[in-house]
This record gives C-alpha cells, structure tokens and sequence, in this order.
C-alpha cells in the first residue's frame, strides 16, 4: 500500500509539471507568432469584383486603385464643376474600408482656395464613395480586416 501511495504521490508531481510547462510553452509559441506578425501590412488588399483575388499582391493592388480612380474620375467629371479661378492643387482623402467591406471617410484635407472655389466638392466626393461598387475588405492571415487608405485627388482647372 505504500508503494501506491508512492507512485500515485510521483505521477501527480510529474504530471503537474508537464502542465505547466505545456502552457508557458503555448504562451511563449503565442508571444513569438505576435512579435513577427508585420502589423502595418496586410495579406491581401480590398478588392473590388473585378479584381483577381488569386492575383499575386502587386496586381491587387493595382487592380483596386485603378478601379477606384476610374469610379471617382467618372464621378466627379459627371459633375460639371465651374470655377472662376485656375486652379492647381491636391485634395487629400482619407477613407476606411471596413472589417465588413463599407467605405468611410475619415478626414478630407484641402486649402482654403479649392473650398472657396468649389465649395460643394466635399458632397461630390461623399457622393462618389457612396456609389462604389462592392468592395471586399482586406485580409490578413484570412481574417477581413480595417485598412486606411489615401486617395490623393488632383485638380486641375484652366
């Protein structure tokens, strides 16, 4: 009976090392994976439907900007735009695209000459994101993911 209770006090100490010891590794597995994830990069851009999604990254990425350029483009030149001055400067857009693939605007930066001279281009160009086609959102590691881009709109007016 004691030689029992001697092996039985024996395989409860081992066993409750390897416990422990399997989930700091677990832990330690975890840790490692997050510190070599690149955050400030995704696996795959958004992506509107004509875009390839099996596509190498470089091709997406270009397919989903000249999509997008060409949607707002054809927007913005549906609207007749009068201005009494020249005009040559950027207006800088900056939009979120969902988890779930919605497109939001988050900051339009413009100087004081393009909004006296336009003053509805901030309703032109919510106009414009409004009427994108679907966009599928970014991934990264297969998991839909926010992602902010910047869409620099040039205006050239003579």
């Amino acid at each position: 009976m004691q030689k029992f209770g001697v092996i039985l006090f024996c395989l409860l100490m081992v066993s409750c090392e390897l416990f422990t010891s399997e989930k700091k590794a677990k832990e330690e597995i975890i840790k490692r994976e997050r510190q070599s994830i690149n955050w400030n990069d995704v696996d795959q851009y958004p992506l509107f439907e004509n875009c390839d999604e099996t596509a190498h990254r470089n091709e997406q990425r270009q397919c989903f900007q000249e999509t997008f350029t060409q949607h707002f483009l054809a927007t913005l030149s549906a609207s007749h735009l009068v201005t009494h001055k020249n005009l040559n400067d950027t207006i800088n857009v900056q939009l979120l695209i969902g988890k779930e693939g919605n497109v939001s605007i988050l900051q339009i930066k413009k100087n004081k000459k393009v909004a006296k001279e336009i003053p509805e281009i901030d309703t032109l160009i919510a106009s414009s994101v409004e009427t994108l086609p679907r966009v599928y959102p970014a991934l990264k590691r297969n998991i839909p993911v926010n992602i902010k881009i910047q869409l620099p709109i040039i205006l050239k007016v003579e």
